[in-house]
């Protein structure tokens, strides 16, 4: 056992569960925006849930980015894998598409709702619609390829 592997030991599930935050509350977030969408009179009620999500996404993606990190530093032969540099490039993905796409659409979209604007709002649906899909498929994929990677990979315990 060198040196490093207790830390990447603690750092693994930290980072497993920045993953599992960040996934878990997009999914709860896209049925809640699901139930605002069929049932607009029960929107006044879930608009303030809806909001509350953003913290826990980012709570996840900076836990997710600083254990990444952490890894990254400590496993000298990580930079090497392709599977790694491409599962990287899909949590930056990942990251920048919610906060680009994501946080100003699901913003636009709780305005709307709160005027009762409901020519607009059909427009911001359909976005938020295709940039939910869009992150679930992202986490998806990232999983898929966390799991796929080589027994004796540095992530994998």
């Amino acid at each position: 056992m060198t040196k490093t592997q207790p830390i990447l030991l603690v750092l693994l599930p930290l980072h497993l569960i920045g993953l599992i935050l960040m996934a878990g509350t997009t999914i709860i977030d896209y049925f809640t925006f699901k139930s605002v969408c069929r049932l607009p009179n029960q929107a006044p009620g879930l608009l303030p849930l809806l909001a509350k999500f953003g913290l826990f996404v980012r709570t996840g993606a900076i836990t997710l980015i600083l254990t990444g990190i952490a890894m990254l530093l400590l496993s000298k032969d990580l930079w090497s894998q392709p599977l790694f540099k491409v599962k990287l490039a899909l949590a930056i993905t990942l990251v920048l598409h919610g906060m680009l796409v994501g946080n100003p659409q699901a913003a636009k979209f709780r305005t709307l709702i709160t005027q009762n604007n409901t020519t607009s709002i059909q427009n911001i649906t359909q976005n938020l619609n295709r940039f939910y899909i869009l992150q679930l498929t992202l986490f998806f994929i990232i999983i898929l390829i966390s799991v796929s990677l080589p027994r004796d990979h540095p992530h994998r315990p």
